[in-house]
């Protein structure tokens, strides 16, 4: 079964917690990279990010969507199956 390699974005703790998705590979160590570059940006981000004037906060040009607060903007890869069809049967 082929894979993808979705690059995942989150910030925030417990309830506050936000999670998006970024972009998708079909090659894992391009996904990788992909995070750790939006990651690095992340950290630039954060070092003058105000949360009090959102439309002055810096962007990612590796995760257009960023957010960001005090905890920081962090990114994972997940691997997924690839389906071309839906499995079992269908029912409208």
């Amino acid at each position: 079964m082929k894979k993808i390699y979705v690059v995942i974005g989150t910030t925030g703790e417990y309830s506050d917690r936000t999670e998006w998705t970024v972009v998708a590979y079909t090659d894992e160590k391009l996904a990788q990279t992909h995070a750790q570059l939006a990651k690095a940006r992340a950290d630039e981000c954060a070092l003058t990010w105000d949360r009090f004037n959102t439309s002055a906060n810096p962007t990612n040009m590796w995760d257009e969507g960023m957010a960001i607060d005090y905890t920081g903007t962090d990114y994972t890869v997940a691997e997924v199956p690839l389906l071309r069809r839906v499995p079992g049967p269908v029912h409208s």
